[in-house]
């Protein structure tokens, strides 16, 4: 016999299932697993702010936010200008951050999402750019997804690091100084960057091991249940038929 589940019990068992996911069994679980975390340094939890601005592409922060807000011992923060609502580079979808520029002043891991035409002018705005300039001489780990990766070397971060971004905007990064790297993800001492949209949710995984370990990363992965299995071999350059690839204009 069919059992209708209702609300509250579809509730009762996410809080449990989320409960097992994100803290495992015993009181060590909610400690940091890596040897030399922020967390650990610090004593507090550690702080991951996104900045936002109009016109983001939003899987670039909501992937990466979605494994992180699941980790015990991160809080994530979104940051922007105002608290004013936004919306997508589709036109479609509204968000806005919780805090402005000037309510926030370091942070652990900052992540700067892409975007088009909002992230040109965003990296063109000077209270946003030398904000993020702030942020990042306090950050342990800056972060750049997909043209995330783009403001970050407009705002020379980036010279004479390795890095990677959005396969139609390699060239930009060489322009800047830096040394594209056709990787997923790519780590450079303290900066760390991801191809287009999707691989942000690679880089974020590998950024959570780095801070806690594989299992809470593991851990972080499962409750998203991130297991991609695509229909078409054709997610990167490397492998997209050419017909694909020069319908994109590539």
């Amino acid at each position: 016999m069919n059992h209708m589940i209702d609300r509250r019990s579809f509730a009762a068992m996410g809080l449990a299932g989320s409960a097992a996911l994100i803290a495992g069994s015993g009181a060590q679980a909610a400690q940091p697993q890596a040897a030399d975390g922020p967390a650990l340094r610090t004593g507090k939890k550690t702080q991951v702010t996104m900045l936002l601005y109009p016109g983001t592409t939003v899987l670039d922060w909501v992937g990466p936010y979605e494994a992180l807000h699941r980790v015990e011992g991160i809080e994530v923060v979104l940051a922007a200008k105002t608290t004013d609502l936004m919306k997508s580079d589709s036109g479609i979808m509204d968000y806005k951050a919780n805090v402005r520029f000037d309510q926030i002043d370091r942070t652990d891991v900052l992540l700067v999402p892409g975007g088009a035409k909002g992230l040109m002018e965003a990296s063109n705005d000077p209270v946003t750019m030398d904000w993020l300039r702030r942020m990042d001489s306090s950050s342990i780990y800056t972060v750049g997804i997909c043209t995330g990766s783009l403001m970050l070397s407009h705002a020379g971060l980036l010279k004479g690091k390795r890095a990677t971004t959005y396969w139609k905007f390699t060239g930009m990064l060489d322009q800047a100084g830096s040394t594209f790297v056709p990787e997923r993800w790519v780590r450079d001492g303290k900066y760390w960057t991801s191809a287009g949209v999707s691989a942000g949710i690679d880089l974020t995984l590998a950024l959570i091991a780095d801070l806690y370990g594989a299992k809470r990363a593991m851990m972080a992965q499962l409750a998203i249940e991130y297991d991609p299995h695509p229909p078409f071999n054709a997610g990167s350059v490397r492998t997209a038929p050419q017909e694909v690839i020069k319908a994109l204009g590539g």
